[in-house]
């Protein structure tokens, strides 16, 4: 009798912990505006609630922003930012899956990170300050504002992430599309998600570095301003000057 007490001690405690620590990594930091929450368990209009701040996010949670809204929160050492008109689901501490909009994702921890969208996904080995925005082709743009590492598709492909230079994460099979060099400096005024929200980020050295080493090799000549990928052949762009040496 008294040993199986102590099994049931021993498990509360563990689900206790587990529940505690996630809590703990996926605390909502900062939200604006309309930010609902799916959850996945449920059905009907229980499913649908608000976030708030201080809360957690699990990962049968779905999490949507309205127009102009946006929200952040802590997982563990990484920071994520979603944008407006979003929405995402963080599957797990090493995985982000995105149906629609932007996110950030920011961490000055080496790790290994899997972003998926609707059809197509790729993980990220190293560390840094990377938006991902979904596409209408069901793939994503990677855009790292400054990291250190290689991003790879289960398919075998695999590249080094260079700060500034976006590339295009394409599906069926997964794989890479064009890798475009862009403008850091625009990206820092034009994104919202680096630039309304209150607290700065931890890695913004980081970012002002890969600015001044972008501007020493390219010196202000860009490859294009890029549009949305409405299917994985019609990518919308302004181009000029030459593609980036890979």
């Amino acid at each position: 009798m008294h040993s199986k007490n102590y099994f049931f001690i021993i498990i509360a405690a563990v689900c206790s912990a587990a529940i505690f620590l996630y809590g703990q990594y996926n605390q909502v930091t900062y939200l604006k505006g309309k930010v609902e929450v799916i959850d996945s368990s449920k059905a009907g209009a229980d499913s649908i609630f608000d976030l708030e701040k201080n809360t957690s996010v699990l990962p049968k949670h779905v999490v949507a922003t309205g127009k102009g809204s946006r929200m952040e929160l802590r997982q563990n050492d990484v920071r994520w930012r979603l944008g407006s008109l979003s929405v995402g689901r963080w599957l797990s501490e090493k995985s982000f899956w995105l149906h629609s909009g932007s996110a950030l994702f920011c961490s000055d921890t080496a790790g290994d990170f899997t972003f998926g969208t609707r059809e197509a996904n790729a993980t990220f080995s190293g560390r840094g300050t990377i938006i991902i925005e979904a596409t209408a082709n069901g793939g994503f743009k990677f855009i790292p504002l400054e990291a250190k590492g290689t991003i790879s598709t289960d398919s075998g492909d695999a590249q080094e992430v260079v700060g500034g230079r976006l590339l295009l994460v394409l599906g069926k099979p997964n794989r890479f599309g064009d890798a475009y060099d862009l403008d850091i400096l625009l990206l820092l005024k034009s994104s919202r998600l680096v630039n309304a929200f209150p607290s700065p980020l931890p890695t913004f050295e980081k970012i002002g570095l890969a600015l001044y080493v972008q501007e020493l090799k390219l010196k202000g000549r860009y490859d294009a301003l890029i549009g949305d990928a409405t299917t994985n052949d019609n990518l919308q762009m302004w181009k000029f000057g030459q593609k980036p040496e890979k």
